[in-house]
């Protein structure tokens, strides 16, 4: 029999068992943490786990998905409708020429000019420009034709009291179709102020022309012309041909 201490008891050997495998376990792991294997169920270092791990091409997605969204929404108009009169900006307002058949926006302030048989004139309250809406069939029914014969008419100083005339022709577009763009340095006769006229010719129906013009004194180092540049790129944005009311 054995008596109370016997070295070969059982639960003894138990003990003795679990604390050599709780050894044999410490040094296992020491060993592999030593050579970077990670345990299997760890995290890599300095990563939660609770933080999801995006792949590269997930990334790059994700920021092109971001960047995609960003830039639609900045570049998509607020209204790319048909200008309407809510469209005219703060400062300007709509006029109507049924006889004529278009529709424009003029600066606040300007006063008519005694009315055409085919042109509405407008002038600034200082006199420095002058803005004139044209629809004609004398020169031809393509905005080459008018531009060409228009032109023609500004040379003939007699006519025209231009001088020293310098004349660019630019393609462009306007009301969705095919336009010229003359741009005309010059003086009246008999004056040595430079001037400056800007004019875009786009066809209309039955054969008519349309012009939109502004004739500028280009003031002392030319600080008139960024004020015409802008008038005339509004007054583009707004005409609106072939139409007898706003």
């Amino acid at each position: 029999m054995s008596g109370p201490g016997d070295g070969t008891a059982p639960d003894r050997r138990v003990g003795e068992l679990a604390a050599l495998v709780s050894a044999i376990t410490a040094v296992v792991g020491l060993l592999l943490a030593l050579f970077g294997v990670p345990f299997v169920g760890g995290s890599p270092v300095n990563r939660s786990v609770a933080a999801p791990v995006e792949s590269p091409a997930t990334a790059t997605a994700t920021a092109t998905a971001t960047a995609t969204a960003t830039w639609s929404a900045s570049a998509v108009p607020t209204n790319s409708g048909s200008p309407s009169a809510s469209d005219v900006p703060e400062g300007w307002r709509r006029v109507g020429e049924p006889a004529l058949t278009v529709v424009f926006a003029v600066p606040d302030g300007w006063v008519r000019r005694p009315a055409g048989a085919i042109q509405s004139t407008w002038r600034s309250p200082d006199g420095t420009h002058e803005m004139s809406v044209k629809r004609d069939t004398s020169f031809g029914a393509t905005p080459r034709e008018a531009s060409v014969g228009q032109l023609a008419w500004y040379r003939d100083t007699t006519a025209s009291s231009m001088a020293a005339l310098k004349a660019v022709t630019h393609t462009t577009r306007q009301n969705g179709k095919d336009a010229l763009w003359l741009e005309i340095d010059y003086h009246w006769a008999g004056q040595t102020e430079p001037r400056k006229r800007v004019e875009v010719f786009v066809a209309g129906s039955a054969g008519h022309v349309y012009q939109l013009l502004f004739d500028t004194a280009a003031g002392p180092g030319n600080r008139n012309l960024a004020t015409q540049r802008e008038l005339f790129a509004t007054a583009r944005a707004h005409l609106l041909i072939d139409r007898k009311a706003p």
